[in-house]
């Protein structure tokens, strides 16, 4: 526009379609369960950049986007999502209970605006920076139910061990539930910020900052009468604490978060050749608006929901006779058709639901971070840098299923009593479930690199560094939704979950780089770059104990394992089956992390994947076609991905935990039934529980067959 004035204005749109089938090891996927997920895009930027004079300038930037997400079923949308135990891990078929509805829409402005100027030592930067978001979110959890079986013939027999659904009270229909959306929701995301950057001597600058920061939802979910009037557990606080439901206003987030930060950078000996530089502050981030969403639209109002459970002692439910859950979801109603056949009257705005709560307290992610790094460079050009890197957590997310009522007991062979057994029963009965969405305190991560590069006059750099980092956390977050978050958390008290490695633990990793580069004619025209990219890092951590199943006795999908100590593991097993208790015993003892387990609990992500070890080759061969200003240059590159497999058909195995039960893997244990189904003993506080073993249901982690093996590409670019 001027010397002094610089609009730019951009659009990126995408279109995008894709399968979501995963494969792994432990679990078996039919096609049918796959979906085609669409997402569509659009974004426009407009960037105006003023320079007032020499010490002064401003760069105000508005945005504006929409987003279109929707997922199309590739089997009949009405057919429910069918878990099958087997050989330890699941068959999934059907429908993906996450697609039979998804229809997510959103727009956003954006608004940004930063002013910096100099005065003297001063460099000063303020600015503001606001995110406006319009959510409409068409989802629907298990509309067309979510079934479980124990075993294949239970499948194949109509015993199904657990069947839940969600329904609309008013209209059920498919059509009527896409086209009237209930989470409809605003979320307003405004940050002010201001920054002063101080040359306090030629060697010394110190940093200074402070942010504000508020996430604002302008009119929050409804709060239904099951939930303020909701009865209290007499037994409150034995095992877990929380917001009592009755005690919910809905009235959280909405509050401004303040965030110092300082940082420095000192040039110890004045000629660049030592840096010290370090920082310490706060930092706060965000959570899914999916969370949100499920307390806007799971509120008790609007929608009801199903979750039959066996009796106690059983492992299949007792169902109205004649009704099937997976033919009852076909009549067009969803699995609302097969709770409507056990007596549910699914109109009923006033019978049992599911509602997801957030805790009145509840506040964005918050930590404080620091960093201290040092910089020497020798005079010959090598060039070291060691840094450790600390975050402590001030708010991070928890999760909770808030209606079991809290009296529970504890297995004979828990003395210490970790991990309680609960009754199951309700403490309101207006509930299925009830999830708490609240923040913890707890949690923290460290690392330390070191790294040493060089730069050698013939036109070759190398570089390798080496990092050491633990992270620990009460839950991951890695879930869309509050019920997915706790089903999926493995702890022994699943509403007072203790610290554990977190799903991100780095452990060790190795990088290093090797560029050769041949400048052929010496005037730029022909250049080839010759480079190797290596990577050695610890494996994934993961869970060793039970899947599908769950010894407290609630509704959570995995489960901790207790490891008997030496003599103790035929006490789990019936006089017949003492030759299992032995077969177990030796699978305790091969397991490196099982084996150091024994009298004690398996742990979250304590165990690990081998390590991942692989190196990367890419050739480019760069050819000036023209000079200028803007030369116009030629690029030809081949890449062989994962080097290291090329050489050896044994290197380079990349090794993984499916995330389909969070990391978890399967001991092999199943409690004991008899020729009925019926559980022999679940086991008490003075008696312990009967199992089986069978080393063809034990799971642990999985090969990525595909970046396994050894890939090749050629590109070809050009320039200008």
């Amino acid at each position: 526009m001027s010397e002094s004035t610089q609009l730019t204005i951009r659009n990126n749109t995408i279109v995008s379609k894709a399968t979501n089938l995963e494969r792994d090891q432990s679990n078996f996927r039919f096609g049918g369960i796959d979906f085609k997920q669409n997402n569509n895009q659009s974004s426009t930027v407009a960037d105006l950049k003023t320079r007032f004079n020499n010490s002064a300038t401003n760069n105000l930037i508005l945005g504006y986007s929409t987003v279109h997400d929707f997922r199309t079923p590739l089997s009949d949308p009405a057919i429910p999502q069918i878990e099958i135990g087997s050989n330890g891990g699941t068959i999934f078929l059907g429908t993906d209970r996450e697609a039979s509805i998804f229809n997510m829409k959103q727009n956003t402005f954006e608004l940004t605006d930063n002013y910096s100027f100099s005065k003297g030592i001063h460099s000063f930067t303020v600015g503001t920076h606001n995110e406006f978001y319009k959510i409409n979110y068409g989802f629907m959890n298990a509309w067309n139910g979510r079934v479980a079986y124990d075993t294949v013939d239970d499948f194949l027999n109509n015993r199904p061990k657990r069947v839940r659904t969600s329904f609309d009270y008013a209209d059920n229909s498919r059509d009527n539930i896409l086209a009237n959306p209930t989470a409809k929701f605003n979320v307003n995301l405004y940050s002010a910020y201001g920054q002063d950057e101080m040359r306090l001597s030629d060697k010394f600058k110190l940093t200074l900052g402070l942010r504000f920061d508020m996430a604002d939802l302008p009119t929050m979910p409804t709060l239904s009468s099951k939930t303020t009037n909701s009865p209290v557990d007499p037994n409150y606080g034995t095992t877990y604490t929380y917001t009592q439901p009755s005690a919910i206003t809905n009235k959280f987030l909405n509050k401004v978060q303040i965030s110092p930060r300082l940082g420095f950078n000192f040039d110890a000996l004045g000629d660049q050749s030592l840096i010290v530089r370090g920082g310490s502050g706060l930092f706060t981030s965000r959570v899914p608006f999916a969370w949100l969403g499920y307390a806007y639209y799971n509120n008790g109002v609007n929608y009801g929901a199903y979750d039959l459970k066996p009796a106690t002692g059983n492992k299949v439910v007792t169902q109205v006779p004649g009704s099937d859950p997976i033919k009852d979801a076909l009549g067009g109603n969803g699995e609302a058709g097969y709770a409507a056949k056990q007596g549910v009257n699914i109109n009923d705005a006033n019978g049992a639901t599911q509602v997801d709560l957030v805790d009145n307290n509840f506040k964005m992610p918050k930590a404080w971070r620091s960093n201290l790094a040092f910089d020497f460079k020798t005079q010959d050009n090598w060039k070291f840098t060691v840094e450790g890197i600390y975050s402590k957590v001030i708010k991070d997310v928890a999760f909770q299923q808030i209606n079991y009522v809290d009296n529970p007991t504890y297995m004979a062979y828990d003395t210490q009593h970790q991990q309680p057994i609960y009754s199951g029963a309700k403490i309101n009965s207006k509930y299925t479930n009830a999830y708490l969405l609240s923040n913890t305190d707890q949690g923290y991560k460290y690392s330390l690199t070191g790294q040493v590069s060089k730069s050698l006059p013939f036109g070759l750099d190398v570089m390798v560094a080496y990092t050491y980092g633990q992270s620990k956390d009460i839950a991951n977050g890695i879930r869309n939704s509050m019920e997915s978050n706790w089903q999926l958390n493995q702890a022994l008290s699943p509403n007072n979950p203790g610290l554990a490695y977190s799903n991100f633990d780095v452990r060790n990793r190795i990088i290093s780089t090797l560029n050769y580069r041949l400048d052929w004619a010496k005037n730029s025209k022909y250049v080839s770059n010759f480079s190797i990219f290596f990577s050695a890092q610890s494996g994934a951590p993961y869970s060793l104990g039970f899947v599908n199943s769950t010894v407290n006795n609630t509704g959570q999908t995995v489960s901790l394992a207790y490891i008997p100590t030496v003599g103790e593991t035929s006490k789990f097993f019936s006089s017949a089956n003492q030759a299992q208790a032995a077969a177990f015993d030796a699978y305790i003892d091969a397991d490196k992390y099982l084996s150091t387990r024994r009298g004690q609990f398996t742990e979250r992500n304590a165990a690990r994947t081998p390590w991942n070890v692989q190196a990367d080759f890419r050739f480019a061969q760069d050819i000036q076609v023209a000079k200028g200003k803007h030369p116009h240059v030629l690029t030809l590159t081949y890449d062989i991905v994962n080097l290291t497999n090329l050489v050896n058909k044994d290197w380079g195995i990349q090794y993984f935990s499916p995330n389909t039960f969070n990391s978890m893997a399967n001991v092999g244990l199943s409690l004991e039934k008899d020729a009925t189904g019926k559980v022999i003993s679940a086991g008490s506080a003075t008696t312990y529980p009967n199992y089986t073993f069978s080393k063809g249901n034990v799971t642990s982690y999985s090969k990525d067959f595909f970046a396994s093996r050894y890939q090749m590409q050629l590109g070809l670019r050009y320039s200008f």
